[in-house]
């Protein structure tokens, strides 16, 4: 036996728990050497001193409680559940946790009580609280699955997303919230992303419980257990519609406003060639014949390259329009430029001056060019007969007066005035011919 009183002080002083003595008069008497690193006292400092040395003032029904002990005794484990303190010989609270053993001994009743350190699993149950407060209260909806993506818990943003109570999506598969709108590649890949351990993130589109569509943005994290094993996903989830069918009906709008623009870009294009153009026969105005002649007779003279004139005249068009209207009359005009656009040269500029009179510049073209030009235009219109609906077709002939420009002795309007000079030379001499003015 004294072998075995001798193991139990060995047991009593190695135990990593604070161990304490307690009489029935609740005074310490007997303490290990673990009390020093809980409660910062020796053991010699605790013997003697009432139990209530190491309880928080606070708890002011300790003894009371103590004395109720005493007269009811019986075992209490550690883990019990209570929330206990214990006093520091520094002033400062500790979270412990008590076990109490009631001993008979010598005709006296003791307690012995073993008391081990909490903080650190305090603080990390602090620290779980604060988090699953943290996630209950967030604004993203947050669903933890399994590995197999069997919901296993989800906070109320994630319900009000959903439209689902937690009690129904809890158990179900993150399937039931599929909208069809995903092919299966698009889950393989989600799959294959955080089944390699990495983090996913993307907008998926998602059905609520009521039917309807939905735009999510989700971020999905592996959850990785000690040994470096896959055991849960957590999906932060925040529903994007409303901004979706903002930037919807942005991009409908600037696709309006891109479509307005360019109509507005076509109609100035239009603008501008009205401006430039004759209405009827879409050959430039007389305008813009001068002001392009003029850079032509710049280059011209600079190269010392001619520049041809053609004053062009329908033959008896008043006649054509007091017989006829001036719907045919028009026709015949048309029907005019149409030749005059198909002799011309990329160079070459045509316009109509008004009426009945037409004008062609043909840059760096000699004589004989210019001459053949004419001719083919007169041979040309002579053969054409033009109408309106189905009325009898109309025939005439043109009078041309072809000149050159004096590069750096005349102005345009003076060789115009030789062109058309020539031109009424033509029409004198009847008409269906060209002159050639020197």
């Amino acid at each position: 036996m004294k072998d075995a009183g001798e193991l139990f002080h060995a047991l009593f002083a190695a135990s990593s728990d604070a161990v304490v003595i307690v009489d029935e008069e609740g005074l310490i008497r007997l303490a290990n050497d673990a009390c020093l690193s809980l409660y910062g006292y020796l053991p010699f400092e605790l013997e003697g001193q009432p139990i209530e040395l190491l309880v928080p003032e606070r708890f002011s029904s300790h003894q009371e409680r103590r004395q109720d002990y005493l007269e009811r005794p019986h075992p209490r484990g550690m883990a019990s559940g209570l929330e206990l303190m214990a006093l520091h010989k520094n002033g400062h609270e500790i979270p412990v946790d008590i076990s109490l053993t009631p001993l008979h001994h010598a005709g006296r009743r003791w307690v012995a009580a073993a008391a081990r350190d909490m903080t650190s699993r305090a603080l990390q149950n602090s620290t779980l609280r604060v988090q699953a407060t943290a996630l209950s209260s967030a604004a993203n909806g947050v669903v933890i699955t399994d590995r197999v993506g069997v919901i296993t818990w989800v906070n109320p943003a994630a319900c009000r997303i959903t439209g689902y109570g937690a009690t129904e999506l809890m158990g179900q598969h993150s399937r039931l919230l599929k909208s069809g709108e995903h092919g299966p590649e698009f889950y393989a890949a989600l799959w294959k992303t955080v089944l390699s351990g990495d983090t996913w993130s993307g907008t998926i589109i998602n059905r609520r419980k009521d039917g309807s569509l939905y735009h999510e943005e989700q971020t999905i994290a592996p959850v990785v257990n000690d040994h470096d094993q896959i055991s849960h996903f957590i999906a932060i989830k925040q529903d994007v519609t409303d901004r979706r069918r903002a930037e919807e009906a942005l991009e409908r709008a600037r696709a309006e406003l891109d479509l307005r623009r360019a109509e507005i870009e076509l109609l100035r294009g239009q603008l501008s060639e009205q401006a430039i153009r004759d209405p009827l026969t879409e050959l430039y105005n007389g305008r813009y014949f001068h002001e392009t002649l003029s850079r032509d007779v710049s280059a011209a003279t600079r190269n010392n390259e001619p520049i041809a004139l053609l004053a062009i005249d329908v033959d008896h068009f008043k006649q054509v329009n007091d017989e006829h209207g001036h719907a045919v009359g028009d026709a015949g005009l048309v029907a005019l430029a149409g030749l005059i656009r198909k002799i011309n040269r990329g160079s070459d500029i045509a316009c109509r001056f008004g009426g009945g009179e037409f004008a062609v510049a043909l840059p760096g073209a000699d004589l004989e060019v210019a001459r053949r030009c004419a001719e083919e235009l007169r041979t040309a219109f002579s053969q054409a007969s033009f109408s309106v609906l189905s009325e009898t077709r109309v025939t005439t002939t043109v009078s041309i007066g072809l000149t050159f420009l004096r590069l750096g002795q005349e102005t345009i309007e003076v060789a115009l005035a030789r062109a058309d000079a020539a031109l009424a030379e033509a029409k004198h001499a009847g008409g269906n011919r060209v002159i050639v003015a020197a």
